[in-house]
């Protein structure tokens, strides 16, 4: 349809100038077409067909989103062809926004922008994993690689709140779906949005964290398109440290008992031809030197994933029908670690009429997860403690008892038990929308969402033997480990859930000349119903039969437990976005939410937002600056909320804890365990944002954003301030206090954004892109409740969250004038760490202990991304890092467990008195130099640079495939987490574990290819 639009009378007596605009050949409707210092206009129609009144002199002006501003002088009456250049894509992108979608030139938020074909490239079947580094305020660390719960921690721009930082995950347009983002198969994935600032209001009350908008893909219109991937991984340990040989360790234990004991001399335990058969090897059965590690944990473990997908259509239908299967092994010897997923999705779009259109989206998986009775942390914890001095195995193949019964190498097996926790999730969606007749532009859509989850897990545990040598018989002893009391034991549980979505909306989409307003309605609910049951059974005859009825009789060998609850939303949300032209941009967006979680008469809130934005480069006097394509001024501010916090809290909580007898009978007494907070409601983020987006010199892009929050009312105990000489405690239960938590809590973050990039396709075909990202977001505790009396330099308030509270280490002592100089521990030595008098009162206490400068959510992170294709080649490089980020490791060493060799290598010791480390201890978590003075000596700088990602591809041509009717193949080769570059030596620097015992981060390595039918 042609429009035209002019004042009356001002072109009466002028021609009509015809023509037609067209881009790389093809028409281009939409262009807006009018007469320069006039205000009369029309717009090209769908054949890119146009008309105007003008004049031979006239200057006419052709505007459109996707391409650069033309100025045309009109120099005869004859019709015109005009052809515009494309502006950068990025110009032209259509996003997925809150319940919408919207050009990115007319963007007036912070959203960032991920498609799923770049998170292909990550050879990383968790999706979490593949958002590090890709773009900027998004902050995600991966702190464990193990199979099944290897999912990176993601926050944007860092912490805000002192209690819950979760994202909120919208997946084609459920709030909080359940299953998540984690698990998706990236196959599945068109692209994924978030939402960082204000603009994330219309999701009222689950917002102040961010969003993260996930749309899966959908069919297109043709013939059926079948597409196959298949890749093989292998897995290996980014970092493992390296632990103290048997000789070294040898001799640490002499040291630790001449520390003791000086009058006995330096070899106490272990002569020195005790240490050399250590070291030599001559005797390994008594004097063995065992790599724990070694005998624990397999080079490689593999994975693999399988996607199916067909998707096509007609003009009515449209399809896409995927199958996925994933398989990744644990890297334990004979392991019994093992994560298997099989998926499926079915994604149906049709007209119905003309007006009427209905989708149903329904998707599946199951979740087989399998594990030895004896976690990872707990594994590797015996790893790391378990004596190099002692064998793993005897000669005749029987497991040894490790440390204290602990033997990793059997740990890790199947032989104590197996752990089985599968979960199936079903997802589906049923949607419609309906364009109502006689009001252009008006619409009405909503869907209906059902979700469940199952998650059963069932844990039986199975005793086993290790044996101990006994040299006077020559014998090898048992020792019965595992299972309860020498019999097998049983624990199951049941964890159902399931959400119920119902959302419908009132549209308006309407065009008025060079105006533009869209805008929408709309009321959602939900509810969530949550049910679990635990049973568990010991003293099982035999390990032949596990299940629940086959346990020991008696009521001491039998327990369960069970809970449930449910809690609804009810919401009324709304936007209204206006553009002049695209070039005066405004949005309001408000949101009313209800939630159950909070008591009668407070469970309503408001969220409002407003944001703008002006595209300096369609304003007339700009036109002269030739080298600034686009250029956008943009600022966001409004409320949102977070109520993710413990259900009814409003309500006093009492437990079953007391036993009472009456007249010979045992009765259950109930005890208030939890005061009622009447007053509770959700976390208030006030956000700001300025942003500027900038299209320069044809080939760069820019983004810059400062951003700004003021989180207040988060929910945090007032427990400092309410000694337990006042008698308000709970009795039963320390850790857990008997007043409510309130809403008092705040925090201010601020921090910037940054985006450069650079696309460009030479004259020989070779198109490569460059582009870097980088955030800075830093936070402030303006309060919490603290004790009173606290030194200034203790106190949480005013500094960032998360951070350490450790005493500053000057040096060590090496000298006896060192010990006389400088304030020190009673009874403290040489090779011990100098402590900081911070306070000066010339002793050391815990008024000296300081808090540090960063915690370990990095407040600087940063992405480098290269990219490039030539003649069916192509590469992508993606580089990520962080800064501004400790973490603190101290190993559990002495005689409980073996050292790192940074430290048993450079200890300080009577022979080596400019060791680099402090002197070693029965225990370094009860040592003056260790856990019993917690201090930033082993505080370590997290900051890294890391080859995230690399992937090169070749796709063979479709003419040398074509007697095979293949219609693309791509074979390709990447890597995951391939180097780091870090001061840290000993573990992974995105590991939290203040002990360093964790299941360690991943390098992959893959190939695969991609076959197209």
């Amino acid at each position: 349809m042609l429009l035209l639009f002019f004042t009356p009378g001002a072109y009466a007596q002028q021609p009509v100038i015809t023509g037609k605009v067209t881009a790389d050949a093809e028409a281009i409707p939409g262009v807006t077409v009018r007469v320069l210092h006039k205000t009369a206009g029309t717009l090209t129609g769908p054949d890119g067909k146009f008309s105007i009144a003008a004049a031979v002199g006239d200057t006419l002006v052709f505007n459109h989103i996707s391409y650069s501003v033309l100025r045309f002088p009109v120099k005869n009456g004859g019709p015109l062809n005009i052809v515009l250049e494309p502006l950068s894509k990025s110009v032209s992108e259509v996003v997925v926004v809150g319940y919408a979608t919207q050009k990115k030139a007319t963007l007036t938020g912070s959203i960032s922008v991920v498609k799923g074909a770049d998170m292909l490239k990550s050879p990383q079947p968790n999706v979490s994993n593949s958002l590090t580094g890709r773009f900027s305020g998004v902050i995600a660390n991966n702190r464990s690689g193990e199979p099944g719960y290897d999912g990176s921690a993601v926050t944007i721009r860092g912490l805000a709140t002192t209690g819950n930082n979760d994202v909120l995950v919208v997946v084609d347009g459920v709030p909080g779906q359940i299953g998540g983002l984690e698990r998706l198969d990236p196959n599945d994935i068109e692209s994924i949005s978030i939402l960082k600032d204000a603009s994330a209001a219309v999701y009222g009350s689950r917002a102040a964290n961010g969003v993260m908008l996930v749309t899966t893909k959908r069919g297109k219109s043709g013939k059926p398109v079948i597409n196959y991937s298949f890749n093989q991984g292998f897995s290996s340990p980014t970092r493992l440290p390296k632990m103290a040989d048997a000789a070294t360790y040898a001799q640490i234990r002499n040291e630790i008992q001449y520390y003791s004991s000086p009058t006995g001399g330096m070899n106490q335990i272990y002569s020195p031809e005790q240490i050399q058969k250590f070291r030599d090897g001559s005797d390994p059965v008594n004097y063995p030197n065992t790599n724990w590690q070694e005998a624990t944990l397999k080079k490689v473990a593999t994975q693999n994933q399988h996607s199916l997908s067909v998707n096509g259509g007609n003009e009515t239908v449209h399809y896409y029908v995927s199958l996925g299967m994933l398989g990744q092994n644990g890297l334990y010897k004979n392991g019994a670690t093992k994560y298997n997923q099989y998926n499926f999705r079915s994604n149906i779009d049709a007209d119905i009429t003309k007006r009427l259109k209905v989708s149903l989206y329904v998707s599946g998986r199951e979740e087989n997860r399998v594990f030895p009775t004896t976690g990872a942390g707990d594994i590797f914890r015996s790893i790391y403690r378990a004596y190099p001095t002692v064998l793993d195995r005897y000669p005749n193949g029987l497991p040894t008892t490790g440390i204290e019964l602990n033997n990793p190498v059997m740990q890790a097996t199947a032989a104590g038990g197996i752990n089985r926790n599968p979960q199936q999730v079903f997802n589906g969606i049923l949607k419609g929308s309906y364009a109502i007749p006689g009001v252009e532009g008006l619409s009405l859509d909503g869907y209906l969402s059902a979700d469940k989850s199952w998650n059963f897990g069932k844990s039986f545990s199975t005793p086993y033997k290790e044996y101990t040598y006994n040299p006077a018989t020559q014998t090898y002893d048992p020792k019965v480990v595992g299972g309860s009391g020498g019999k097998p034991s049983l624990y199951e549980s049941q964890r159902n859930i399931s959400l119920i979505t119902s959302n419908i909306k009132l549209n308006y989409a309407r065009r008025f000349g060079q105006h533009n307003v869209n805008a929408f309605v709309g009321y959602e609910q939900s509810k969530n119903v949550l049910d679990t049951f635990n049973a568990s059974r010991i003293n099982f005859p035999t390990p032949q039969t596990p299940e629940l009825s086959q346990g020991g009789s008696t009521a001491t060998d039998k327990n369960n437990s069970g809970s449930s609850y449910n809690f609804t939303r009810k919401s009324y949300f709304g936007r209204i976005a206006y553009d002049y032209q695209e070039k005066y941009l405004l949005e309001v967006q408000a949101r009313v939410d209800g939630s159950s979680t909070f008591p009668e008469g407070k469970q309503y809130g408001f969220f409002p937002s407003v944001s703008a934005g002006w595209r300096v480069t369609q304003e007339e006097f700009f036109k002269s600056v030739k080298f600034i394509n686009d250029l956008k001024l943009r600022g966001s501010y409004g409320t949102l909320g977070n109520d993710n916090v413990g259900l009814f809290q409003y309500f006093d909580n009492y437990s079953l804890l007391n036993q009472y007898v009456i007249d010979g009978q045992i009765y259950p007494g109930i005890s208030l365990t939890k005061l009622a907070n009447p007053n509770i409601t959700w976390e208030v983020a006030q956000k700001m944002d300025l942003g500027l987006n900038a299209v320069f010199l044809n080939h760069f892009n820019l983004e810059f954003i400062y951003f700004k929050q003021k989180r207040s009312k988060i929910l945090t105990q007032r427990n400092a301030s309410l000694p337990q000489t006042s008698g308000i405690v709970n009795p039963y239960d320390k850790n857990n206090p008997l007043v409510p938590a309130e809403n008092i809590g705040e925090v201010n973050s601020s921090g910037i954004e940054a985006t450069l990039g650079y696309d460009n396709t030479t004259s020989g075909g070779f198109h490569y892109n460059v582009s870097g990202n980088m955030t800075y977001a830093k936070n402030k505790i303006v309060f919490i409740d603290e004790a009173a009396g606290i030194p200034s330099w203790q106190r949480q308030t005013g500094g960032p969250m998360n951070t350490y509270l450790l005493y500053n280490v000057l040096g060590i002592f090496r000298t006896a004038d060192e010990l006389n100089k400088y304030t020190h521990l009673p009874n403290a030595q040489l090779g011990d760490l100098i402590y900081e008098d911070h306070n000066g009162d010339g002793k050391i206490n815990a008024d000296d202990a300081v808090r540090t400068k960063y915690g370990n959510i990095p407040e600087i992170t940063y992405g480098i991304n290269l990219s490039g294709d030539y003649k069916g080649f192509d590469l992508s490089v993606l580089f990520a890092g962080q800064a501004h980020v400790s973490q603190y490791v101290l190993p559990e060493s002495g005689t409980i467990g073996n050292f790192y060799s940074s430290w048993a290598d450079n200890r300080w010791s009577p022979n080596n008195v400019n060791g680099s480390y402090p002197r070693v201890d029965e225990r370094a978590s009860s040592s003056v130099n260790g856990g019993r003075w917690q201090n930033n000596f082993w505080l370590n700088d997290a900051s890294f640079l890391r080859l995230k990602n690399i992937s090169l591809g070749y796709t063979i041509h479709a003419n040398i495939l074509s007697r095979a009717k293949i219609s693309g193949l791509r074979v390709y080769a990447n890597a995951f987490n391939l180097f780091t570059i870090t001061k840290i030596k000993d573990y992974d620097p995105e590991g939290t574990s203040t002990s360093g015992q964790f299941y360690p981060q991943q390098r992959i390595f893959n190939l695969g290819v991609n076959v197209k039918f």
